[in-house]
């Protein structure tokens, strides 16, 4: 007996020394490998790390030099900006001194006493540069004759003034004004409006006014320059933005808040005024400021968020403006990014565990193997005994294999899964169901799924669906549920029923989903088939549904319904001049406005562009349509105010009225959009209702419109040239060139196509064919001529924009006309469209060598006040004033005072409509300078015209 047990013993000692020196060595070898996987692992991320963080500081510094550049430049601006300003002033103020000295040498030319306190009381009270601005006037001799800061002064000597460096300022502004073109600039320092204590460098403009050898001027200080271009610069750095959510913040050296973007309610504070927690950082950052700049990191503020994160920031002092530049971006990329490659290989590490769970079973395998042939005698003996060993072990090793491949299946699923009891307790659920509830297993285990019920669902509800549990072993179907945060969601749910050996319940395992972001979908692909997605209107397939149904209404109790649709005057020159966005943002003010005014019972619907439709069956409205309609257009051009611009918007509408004007949707859609054309051609900002005969001229329009699109290509157009001409010198001294049409059809005037050419925006490419042509005539005239023609050349509204300037430099050179000689006619209700905008655009023009003419002076709606800004040569006046001269005493008063106050503007006066004797006789007694009329010569085609000149 003892031997049996020593020899059972042996074996089973050799087995457990064999199968541990396996597991030892391969255990070994795997946690070497997978170490140095890990520290190789480590490395890289480290590696990565430094190296996302170089590229951020590179990030920041490369921002922070183009915005030190940026600042570096604006400075060097600040004085010749200064500098342009004081000389636009001055030389302003010299027109209208000299304009005042030459009336009063016609009216008064022995009371010089009288012309000085005209121009000196003419020029006290102008004032610039937000008020700090003025003109002063002193004499070679340093006597001060104006300076309305001290008027106390004037009379006086200034002659030995001197400023606290011992600079002599009066002595400098003789000087400069005693240069050889007599103007120039002085530089000194002087008391400021806003340290009437401290003096500060200041600069100044004066010119030699001749006639009464005094010295006109006027001056800015350097600082006030300085202060606006600073304020300029603040403007710019707010709108930077640095990989997303990164931005350049800007401090003063003393702890003012410049520029905060991501906490903007503390711009402007002092370091006293702003909380513990911002004292503290702006300090901080003020103390780590350097003419190097210094990179640092710290926690703060995400944007828009009450939560710390990790910052990176380069600290910049920039010494000339007492600033700090702190530019900085979150490094929660980075983080994010790092965390993704730790998550990577911790993945990488659990396969190779995985791996190494296989290797140690391969060698279990082998060394079981070679344990069976040592012990193989022992079979003999045990055979009966390890046959059943065996097959329970094989039975517990595949249910073990079974019940591991499940629980993983469970654990790893994306849908969330949930497995209760027979009494519907919970048992265990999955990661998935966790993350899609927000429960954690810890706090549904126990509980019945009714801790997830969101009360949407009735009773019945339930029970139907439990029933059909019952018998069918299986429910599924869409059920809207409560996470832990109380947010209500979609949930797609799949329940089967586990039943025991005597078929009654053991087990429900509940399979779901979130189904959140696809019923969104759902809902956004609904939502677009039927509405706008700039306005939130109905679409045209939406209208076309609801009118139809609003037809069939109408019809079973014979009633009306109307269509009426609204079109904005002149949308595209929106678009043109102040960008799409700009003409988006103008859609959703009328959409707003329109749908305001049309509520109970009616659909406003945008069709496209800039097209709204009104549906109307309610019936109250449809018996005050006209009244509704005329209400709409008023409301849609009331003012408003679009990207800082003070704009005001009309619109034209057509009116369609079932059964009259149709039956169905497409033609009351097509007769009210032919009653829309109808009241573009009346003028705009009306609105017409259809009629039969409308179709004729609407097509009547399209004829003339698609013969229009062709007349460039076909050589349809004709200049014609009206002479103008001179009074002082009683000769032709140039043209007007008129544009005329040689349809197929016969002559076409341009008060029939020009219209529809602005309308279409054809206008521009016959506009630039007429100043090519004419430029081109004019070129030919002069070669063969002794004294030099002008030609002028009409700009309409649509051309006059910021291309003209490029299109008028294009056509003098390739033309090779004198820009002198070239004159374009605009008008003043161009000019008054965009007051700034104008000025701008006139004094490019101006800069190429051209003139510019008011046209139609007087029927417009400038007032006097413009013609100072606009940079004007001409003021044409309009013929309605000339034709009742010189019996209508209103038309005489009239045209006397434009030509007078021409005069005193240095502009010259062209009268227009000029047919008789009489008005000439007039227009000279009244100093007009051109003329141009029937009297003189109709307009004349190129031929005719260089006859005239022989």
């Amino acid at each position: 007996m003892s031997l049996i047990i020593n020899a059972d013993t042996l074996p089973r000692y050799q087995t457990r020394v064999i199968l541990g020196m396996v597991s030892v060595l391969m255990l070994a070898v795997s946690a070497f490998f997978i170490f140095n996987a890990y520290r190789s692992g480590q490395a890289h991320i480290q590696q990565q790390w430094q190296t996302q963080l170089e590229r951020s500081h590179q990030s920041l510094r490369d921002h922070v030099d183009a915005t030190l550049d940026y600042i570096e430049y604006v400075r060097q601006q600040t004085e010749s900006v200064l500098k342009r300003q004081v000389r636009d002033e001055v030389r302003q103020a010299m027109t209208l001194a000299r304009s005042i000295y030459a009336e009063e040498q016609i009216r008064n030319p022995d009371d010089s006493e009288s012309t000085e306190r005209l121009i000196r009381e003419a020029l006290r009270d102008l004032r610039f540069f937000d008020g700090r601005g003025y003109i002063f006037i002193d004499t070679l001799e340093g006597q001060c004759v104006l300076l309305p800061t001290l008027p106390s002064v004037e009379g006086q000597s200034l002659y030995d003034n001197q400023d606290d460096t011992g600079h002599y300022i009066m002595r400098g502004l003789i000087d400069a004004a005693l240069q050889p073109r007599g103007t120039g600039y002085s530089r000194y320092r002087w008391y400021a409006p806003d340290y009437p204590d401290e003096m500060r460098e200041k600069i100044a403009y004066v010119e030699l006014f001749e006639p009464l050898n005094w010295i006109i001027g006027s001056g800015d200080y350097l600082y006030q320059v300085e202060n606006d271009l600073k304020q300029q610069t603040l403007s710019r750095l707010q709108t930077l933005r640095l990989d997303n959510e990164g931005y350049i913040a800007v401090l003063k050296r003393d702890g003012q808040v410049l520029l905060s973007p991501s906490r903007p309610d503390t711009e402007g504070l002092s370091l006293d005024e702003l909380d513990e927690a911002h004292q503290r950082m702006v300090s901080w950052l003020i103390a780590q400021a350097s003419p190097e700049g210094r990179f640092v990191e710290y926690q703060w503020y995400g944007p828009n968020s009450n939560e710390t994160e990790d910052k990176l920031a380069l600290v910049q002092l920039v010494p000339e403006w007492d600033w700090v530049l702190v530019a900085g971006v979150y490094q929660k990329e980075l983080t994010r990014s790092l965390d993704e490659q730790k998550r990577r290989l911790e993945s990488g590490l659990h396969k190779d565990l995985q791996a190494l769970v296989m290797l140690l079973a391969l060698a279990l395998v082998v060394a079981m193997g070679v344990t069976l042939v040592i012990t193989r005698w022992l079979r003999v003996l045990m055979k009966r005994y390890q046959r059943q060993i065996d097959d329970q072990r094989e039975q517990l090793q595949a249910r073990s294999r079974q019940l591991q491949l499940a629980g993983r299946v469970f654990e790893s699923a994306g849908e969330g899964a949930m497995i209760s009891d027979a009494n519907n307790r919970i048992m265990a659920v999955n990661p998935a169901f966790c993350r899609i509830t927000g429960y954690s297993a810890d706090e549904v285990v126990g509980q019945t799924p009714a801790l997830l019920a969101s009360g949407r669902h009735s009773q019945a509800f339930f029970k139907e669906m439990w029933k059909k549990l019952h018998e069918d072993h299986r429910w599924q179907g869409e059920v809207w549920n409560r996470r832990r945060n109380g947010e209500i969601y979609p949930q797609w749910l799949s329940i089967t029923l586990v039943v025991d050996e005597e078929g009654q319940p053991s087990n429900y395992v509940a399979m779901l989903n979130d189904i959140t972001e696809r019923k969104a979908a759902e809902d956004q692909v609904r939502y677009l088939s039927d509405f706008d997605a700039l306005t939130d209107l109905p679409n045209r397939q939406l209208l076309r549904e609801r009118t139809r149904q609003a037809i069939d209404w109408a019809r079973s109790r014979d009633q009306k319904v109307a269509l009426v649709i609204f079109d904005l005057d002149r949308f595209k020159n929106i678009n043109d001049t102040l960008g799409h966005g700009a003409g988006d943002s103008l859609l959703q003010m009328v959409s707003q406005r329109l749908s305001n005014e049309l509520r109970g019972g009616v659909t406003l619907s945008r069709i496209g562009g800039d097209e709204f439709v009104a549906l109307l069956s309610n019936t109250t409205a449809l018996k005050d349509l006209n009244a509704v309609v005329t209400h709409c257009l008023a409301q849609v051009s009331r003012p408003l105010n679009l990207d800082g611009h003070s704009l005001v918007v009309t619109a034209s509408a057509g009116v369609a009225v079932y059964p009259d004007d149709g039956d169905n949707f497409e033609t009351l859609l097509k007769n009210a959009d032919t009653a829309l054309y109808y009241a573009k051609g009346q003028g705009r900002n009306n609105f017409q209702c259809f009629t039969s005969s409308m179709n004729e001229k609407v097509s009547e329009r399209l004829l003339l419109e698609t013969g229009l699109r062709d007349a460039l290509l076909r050589d349809e157009f004709e200049l014609y040239y009206q002479p103008q001409y001179d009074f002082a010198r009683n000769r032709l001294s140039g043209c007007e060139a008129l544009i005329r049409w040689n349809s197929p059809s016969g002559m076409v005037m341009p008060d029939r196509f020009i219209p529809l050419a602005e309308e279409t925006g054809l206008i521009i490419s016959i506009g630039a064919w007429v100043l090519e042509e004419a430029c081109r005539q004019g070129e030919l005239w002069n070669r063969d001529s002794v004294e030099p023609l002008s030609v002028a050349v009409n700009v309409s509204a649509v051309q006059f924009r910021p291309e003209l300037v490029d299109e008028v430099r294009n056509v003098l050179d390739s033309t090779g006309f004198d820009p002198e000689l070239l004159v374009l006619e605009v008008t003043e209700s161009v000019l008054m469209s965009d007051v700034d905008s104008s000025v701008l655009l006139l004094q490019q023009l101006r800069d190429l060598g051209i003139r510019i003419a008011l046209d139609d002076f007087g029927t417009g709606y400038a007032s006097l006040a413009y013609l100072k800004r606009f940079v004007l040569d001409k003021l044409k006046i309009d013929r309605a004033f000339i034709m009742g001269i010189p019996e209508d005493r209103d038309d005489v008063a009239i045209t006397s005072s434009i030509i007078d106050i021409a005069r005193h503007l240095n502009i010259m006066t062209v009268a227009e409509g000029v047919e008789t004797e009489a008005h000439c006789e007039f227009l000279r007694a009244a100093g007009c300078n051109l003329a141009q009329g029937y009297y003189f010569d109709k307009p004349l085609s190129a031929d005719e015209f260089t006859q005239r000149l022989k």
